[in-house]
């Protein structure tokens, strides 16, 4: 029975780095790859910059803690498990411990990863305000991964409880041992108050572990977060590829029909199908709609004008090159493949959704110039913006969708 329960392991790990591998490929191509480079160096340029004038007095420590204490709160353990698992596996459960001990492991290994890049980016803003050297990196991520194991091995826990307040509960809790934590230790408080807070999370660990032992698995709230947490992935990988599992959301906003509004001709067909998909689903809009907020805040709290045009070019391509799948979302529909209308007309049509798409996005992106009365700068982003949309459309969109519709027929 132990090598069965082993050989299902060990094939979900195959599997869950086979499915993985297969849409990283496309997610992580030379296109992103040098988009990334681009604004993390960027990023890294700006924020050591701002480091340089941090006075001693900034609350580095306080923020540290919460950052820190959010990423650690937030600690799902990956379990694989499937939906036919509530059924084949629920008889094996009181075998299955070693197999669940093997999730929270490897999820602690695949977190950790996030939590050294978390602090080793925080580390220079700690230094230049404390004083410290970097070689207090080593023991703060040692004790930031004990943390780690800990607020896993609670999360586990409260697993086993179906209400959700008590996740809520849970996590909130969790959140403020954490933070206060970390901030004693940042701050250099007394180890006495140190230990006290060290000793309350022990003691939280241990009462609910406790409380648990008699209380069975909830095999259907883990099998609901497992598909969350996979949902999460495939609506990232699907910005780059079609992903066949993803099931993406309509939603009616019945106050948006003036915008998609078509005249009545062939020569609208598309254009109508395409608009009305940006606007109703939400893996569109809402990537759209969260790119350009995220763009439109990076330029208005930098004041370098070469910042500023950089950060709205990028984000930009970023938006468009993650809407390009939108362009097969018909494909597959008998009634669209029966429409008396030409092939180029589903191109042209999506290419200029496409620039008219990215060319208000470059207006939004030079608002923030425009507020700060930065006219010129304003006007120079706004145009650079417009003709990066034309060109992006007519010469690299075109030749990426001739190669999607050869790949089609």
């Amino acid at each position: 029975m132990m090598n069965n329960v082993e050989g299902i392991w060990k094939k979900r790990i195959v599997e869950y780095n086979q499915e993985l591998q297969k849409y990283l490929k496309y997610m992580f191509n030379d296109h992103l790859l040098f988009v990334l480079i681009f604004a993390l160096g960027g990023a890294a340029f700006t924020y050591n910059q701002w480091v340089k004038t941090l006075e001693p007095t900034f609350p580095a420590p306080l923020i540290m803690s919460v950052a820190l204490g959010l990423l650690l709160a937030w600690s799902p353990v990956y379990t694989f498990l499937r939906e036919a698992d509530a059924v084949f596996l629920l008889p094996l459960e009181e075998r299955l411990s070693g197999y669940f001990r093997k999730c929270i492991w490897i999820s602690f290994m695949f977190q950790s990863y996030i939590q050294l890049l978390v602090l080793a980016a925080l580390m220079p803003m700690y230094v230049a305000v404390s004083g410290n050297s970097f070689r207090s990196f080593f023991p703060l991520l040692g004790l930031v991964l004990v943390m780690k194991i800990w607020n896993l091995f609670v999360r586990w826990f409260m697993l086993r409880f179906q209400e959700r307040e008590a996740h809520l509960t849970d996590s909130l809790v969790r959140f403020l041992l954490n933070g206060t934590l970390l901030f004693l230790v940042l701050s250099g408080a007394d180890l006495w108050m140190t230990l006290i807070v060290a000793v309350l999370m022990l003691g939280y660990a241990f009462y609910f572990h406790q409380a648990t032992k008699g209380k069975n698995l909830k095999w259907d709230l883990l099998i609901n977060l497992e598909e969350q947490r996979m949902l999460i992935f495939y609506r990232i990988a699907n910005m780059f590829t079609d992903v066949p599992k993803l099931k993406g959301k309509v939603h009616r906003r019945k106050w948006l029909d003036w915008l998609v509004k078509a005249p009545f001709s062939q020569a609208s067909t598309y254009r109508y199908l395409y608009l009305r998909s940006l606007v109703r689903t939400s893996e569109y809009s809402g990537l759209y709609i969260r790119l350009t907020l995220i763009g439109v805040l990076l330029i208005y709290s930098n004041p370098s004008f070469i910042f500023s045009i950089l950060t709205a070019m990028v984000f930009l391509y970023l938006t468009a090159f993650q809407m390009i799948p939108l362009f097969k979302r018909f494909d597959y529909k008998i009634w669209v493949l029966i429409y008396p209308v030409s092939r180029e007309l589903k191109t042209s049509s999506f290419q200029k959704i496409m620039s008219q798409s990215m060319m208000i996005q470059a207006l939004v992106f030079s608002l923030p110039l425009f507020i700060r009365g930065e006219w010129l700068p304003g006007l120079i982003t706004l145009l650079a913006g417009l003709t990066f949309s034309i060109f992006f459309s007519q010469f690299y969109l075109a030749q990426r969708l001739k190669k999607m519709e050869e790949t089609l027929f």
